[in-house]
């Protein structure tokens, strides 16, 4: 059909213009031009199948290539031969449909035509969402780039779940989906769980298209991965299209910093401001009038905040020591603040429940005390927007949610000096509970203040619950005298469980030293602000980014505490390296640092940057133990 090829040409040479227009290629890329210089794998018959039309994306030689324009759609004049073939083979499929599949080669996720480019174009110009061809697949010959990694991925997911249109701009997203499903990337899924997944999926992505997801740097699979990450419960198939479209549109934040490099996603605030720094008398008399003329709470209208706690403060260490910081707020502010718990919430109905009761109540803001409740957090704040949620984790790139944490490698690198100060023979334990953000980085500051004053120090790791037959004796069978426990414990009477302690006899235990939280004062920076009105400054419009609140012992909220009867020579020591700490001029991630495998930075460099510190991945060569493997984290709750 003539008037057919005529609108199909004049999208061509749109394309032509528009890729030229941008400094891009704008004819099809042909497959051995773009491997001509790479290593390449095996060749793979993956036989017949239905692929995406819009992952077809050039051919494989050049002999056709300057036919179309790069968006598929021809170029040639009305009266050659090409535009008569093009035609007919348009009326075919207006009319028949074609039946003889094309062939095709498969490369890094996307197809190159060998045979059929006409009849591409042709379904292309019809919006044909699939077409039926014979597949190889031709593999990289190294696998050690970003893209290659990538795909790999794709690969192992395909071959447990043949779906194409699935694609993810991120390593690690094909295990996170086979996850959400119930599924992993060894075993075949079943073709119910297949079948849905495609339909879901595709109407995931009509919705999200819809939204305007075409404007953001990822993919409908990104996008999709966001929104179970929130709404984790529903069916998508079952979600009407407007439903999904207006929920996207309440997560559009967390989509945009998805698409953000990693170290564009994170804010971290390592000092509060000036205003939340400032401290009035302790009388809450003082307080009240200090802030009188400064914010819009007063004791008639208070601030009301919602504490949510994972497990009953009678029995977490970790959970009573939030709640003694939130019973400072209550009478520190004079009645300006007003706040409320909720406790032993992490069942999702329970915390979901808390959350409508304290919002009834008219709650201001919400934190809720453990990482593992981030999830319950995330979506609650997507449904009650007017309110301020906060995460007690750090370095998670949520923008609807803030989180906070502590610089606890600080008073962990004081405990390491001391430990080491305190040992008979070099062999120093440490418990780790749970393995979370910031772990790593407290294990690595513990092993390099312990090497500061014993070279040969060793620190002996253990992950997860403690032993049987008591913490104690485990380490006194690895020979250690001094040893530290986790930060908390299932146990507010376990001596082992909280700070640096000395063993005797593989049974007795006393105490030397202790990490100290206090959260009174964290909540209190935290809420100056709210009251000041700077929260807001925080957040830049126009940069969309999640913040992370990580204040350490120059801002009070970290310390250690010594046992009675210490040395005053080791009390003495201890503080000279705490107050370089706070003023900064002593960093346990400064200089030269080694770890397991190898240096990892020479001497002279500065302090390694703070998201790096959150985000370790490795552990310093003095430590005898590893990183658990994420299939293997210890099964253990920090109580």
């Amino acid at each position: 059909m003539e008037e057919a090829y005529r609108q199909a040409r004049k999208r061509g040479e749109q394309g032509r213009r528009r890729a030229i227009s941008q400094s891009e290629h704008p004819y099809l890329t042909d497959l051995d031009s773009l491997v001509a210089q790479l290593p390449l794998g095996q060749r793979e018959s993956v036989g017949l199948r239905d692929i995406p039309l819009e992952m077809v994306v050039g051919t494989v030689t050049k002999g056709r290539q300057s036919a179309f324009s790069c968006n598929f759609m021809p170029l040639l004049p009305f009266n050659t031969e090409f535009a008569r073939k093009w035609s007919n083979l348009y009326d075919i499929q207006v009319t028949e449909g074609y039946r003889d599949p094309i062939i095709v080669t498969e490369f890094m996720h996307r197809f190159y035509v060998q045979e059929g480019n006409k009849r591409v174009s042709v379904l292309k110009f019809l919006d044909a969402p699939t077409v039926t061809a014979k597949v190889t697949r031709l593999y990289p010959g190294k696998w050690n780039s970003f893209e290659s990694r990538l795909y790999g991925e794709f690969c192992a997911f395909w071959y447990v779940c043949p779906l194409y249109e699935i694609e993810f701009s991120r390593e690690g997203g094909y295990e996170t989906l086979a996850k959400m499903f119930d599924q992993d990337l060894v075993e075949k899924w079943p073709q119910k769980k297949v079948v849905y997944l495609h339909h879901s999926f595709l109407l995931f992505k009509r919705a999200y298209l819809r939204a305007g997801g075409d404007h953001l740097d990822i993919t409908p699979a990104d996008a999709m991965l966001v929104y179970l990450n929130v709404y984790n419960q529903d069916r998508l198939l079952d979600t009407p299209t407007d439903i999904l479209v207006n929920r996207l549109c309440k997560i559009w934040r967390e989509l945009v910093i998805a698409g953000k490099r990693d170290e564009e996603k994170v804010d971290l605030v390592e000092a509060p401001s000036i205003d939340e720094e400032e401290a009035p008398a302790k009388s809450t008399s003082s307080v009240l009038n200090f802030f009188m003329g400064k914010t819009v709470y007063s004791a008639a209208n208070p601030l009301r905040i919602a504490f949510i706690h994972e497990f009953p403060c009678a029995t977490s260490s970790w959970d009573s020591l939030h709640d003694q910081g939130r019973q400072y707020l209550d009478g520190h502010f004079g009645g300006i603040v007003r706040t409320e718990a909720f406790e032993d919430c992490h069942d999702p109905d329970v915390f979901y429940a808390a959350v409508e009761t304290a919002v009834k109540h008219g709650a201001n803001v919400i934190f809720s005390t453990s990482h593992r409740l981030m999830e319950y957090t995330l979506r609650a704040s997507v449904e009650y927007p007017q309110v301020r949620f906060l995460n007690c984790s750090i370095g998670l790139p949520h923008q609807s949610v803030r989180s906070y944490f502590g610089k606890m490698y600080e008073a962990k690198f004081l405990l390491g000096a001391l430990a080491a100060s305190m040992a008979d023979n070099h062999r120093i334990g440490y418990h780790a509970s749970v393995f979370a953000s910031g772990a790593l980085s407290e294990i690595n500051a513990f092993a390099i203040g312990a090497s500061l004053l014993d070279p040969r120090a060793q620190i002996i790791l253990i992950w997860g619950d403690v032993p049987a037959g008591g913490l104690a004796e485990a380490m006194c069978r690895e020979g250690v005298s001094v040893m530290t426990g986790a930060d908390m414990s299932k146990s507010l009477e376990d001596p082992t469980a909280y700070g640096l302690h000395r063993l005797v006899n593989g049974k007795e235990v006393t105490g030397i030293a202790m990490p100290v939280w206090n959260w009174g004062r964290y909540y209190e920076l935290i809420v100056r602000s709210l009251l000041h009105g700077t929260w807001d400054e925080t957040a830049d419009d126009q940069q969309v980014r999640a913040v992370n609140y990580w204040y350490g012992m120059s801002s009070g909220v970290i310390d250690i505490r010594y046992a009675p009867g210490l040395p005053y020579q080791t009390r003495k020591l201890v503080q000279l390296l705490r107050n370089g700490i706070v003023e900064g001029s002593i960093n346990p991630f400064g200089g030269e640092l080694h770890s397991q495998d190898g240096v990892v930075q020479i001497e002279g460099f500065p302090p390694l940057p703070s998201t790096q510190i959150v985000e370790m991945n490795w552990l310093a060569d003095n430590v005898i133990g590893s990183i658990p493997q994420l299939d293997n984290e210890p099964e253990v709750r920090a109580l």
